[in-house]
């Protein structure tokens, strides 16, 4: 019997795991002879009843010579999971430790979210929830405040994974989860990121209003770090941008976020605020100016150069992630009112085949809608 699974799964390797059997015209009996394991075991994999190891799906790509299309779908789980199920077992031994060991967990999850994406990972997030919102009820005094802390991340982090999946009743019942418990813990700077994936929520439904409100609300507080409040000003100039705002008010607050972001240098912020780099703030001036760019050029050849700036400074792990496919998105607008349509068009792919290896509608329909407004072919 295989070693028990503490693996994350993508949500096709059942189904092409049973395709490429079947091309290769082997038996269930003789694909789990050639990786030494049961029959049962290949048809629990094929039924998606069980996850595999990284192991066997490597085994199983090798038998099949899938040359890593089956395991490129199987990851490790992060850490933190062996310390997690046994406070579940031991519900009174919750302490300091835990919420430690889920940090660790969560950060873990955070890395892989820019690796492979929403899909594959909010399954097992909303159940490690579950156990923190148990765990939470039942912490003792002097432990509840620190596991209170740590809920509130768990909390923000669903709130966005559902905001990325398109889920906006679970989405916002998270990123509400997340302000409450933010407040008990009086962590200012979770409370100002809650407040602004509020707004980028808001944005998604095109509430620009409510975008606004709460982009201003997250960056009110001038002892929130000067980074989180640089994203807020930054989201809010987009907001303004959006709702036909005049070019001086949009670029007063893309001024102000642009002096947070050069004082957010000298600041420390929380680890899970790592996304917040120069090429990130690049990306988001340059989606401010894209929009002042259909009417304007030079904000136009701007937002192309912080845009293609942004785009080339992601690493490659996160050259993956929804959130960079949203990104292409922006600069393929940029090319297109710059007149290459080609570039748009070549960008505008690079983002589908995004939304398709990360099983994300939200971005696949994004880029349709964007292909339709500007009149172009997704494919080059």
């Amino acid at each position: 019997m295989p070693p028990r699974a503490t693996t994350i799964v993508d949500p096709r390797f059942a189904v092409e795991l049973r395709r490429l059997r079947e091309a290769g015209g082997l038996s269930l009996r003789q694909l789990a002879a050639a990786v030494m394991h049961g029959k049962s075991l290949i048809h629990q994999l094929e039924a998606g009843q069980t996850k595999p190891t990284v192991a066997v799906a490597a085994r199983l790509d090798e038998a099949l010579k899938a040359r890593g299309a089956l395991a490129g779908l199987v990851i490790d789980a992060p850490d933190g999971d062996g310390r997690l199920a046994y406070t579940v077992a031991h519900p009174r031994r919750v302490d300091r430790a835990t919420a430690a060991a889920l940090v660790g967990l969560l950060a873990g999850y955070r890395r892989l979210e820019d690796a492979i994406g929403s899909g594959s990972i909010v399954g097992p997030v909303r159940a490690h929830l579950e156990t923190v919102t148990s765990l939470l009820r039942d912490a003792p005094p002097d432990v509840r405040p620190c596991l209170v802390d740590v809920a509130a991340q768990w909390a923000q982090f669903a709130g966005w994974l559902c905001t990325a999946r398109g889920e906006e009743r679970a989405a916002t019942m998270w990123n509400a989860r997340a302000l409450h418990w933010a407040t008990e813990a009086d962590n200012t700077d979770l409370i100002a990121t809650v407040l602004s994936f509020q707004g980028h929520q808001a944005e998604l439904r095109h509430d620009l209003p409510a975008m606004i409100e709460l982009s201003q609300e997250s960056r009110r507080d001038q002892a929130v770090n000067a980074a989180l409040r640089a994203y807020s000003s930054g989201q809010e100039a987009r907001g303004l941008a959006m709702a036909g705002a005049t070019s001086a008010d949009v670029l007063t607050r893309l001024s102000e976020a642009s002096d947070l972001q050069a004082q957010a240098a000298e600041e420390p912020l929380s680890p899970w605020g790592y996304w917040y780099t120069p090429s990130f703030f690049a990306v988001q001036q340059g989606s401010v100016l894209r929009y002042l760019g259909a009417t304007d050029s030079r904000a136009n050849d701007r937002a192309l150069e912080l845009l293609t700036a942004g785009v080339a400074g992601v690493s490659e792990e996160a050259s993956g992630a929804e959130w960079h496919g949203r990104d292409l998105v922006h600069l393929a607008v940029a090319q297109a009112q710059a007149g290459d349509a080609a570039a748009a068009r070549e960008t505008l792919a690079a983002a589908d085949a995004i939304a398709l290896a990360a099983a994300s509608r939200e971005l696949a329909r994004e880029v349709a809608e964007t292909v339709h407004h500007l009149r172009l072919s997704a494919t080059p």
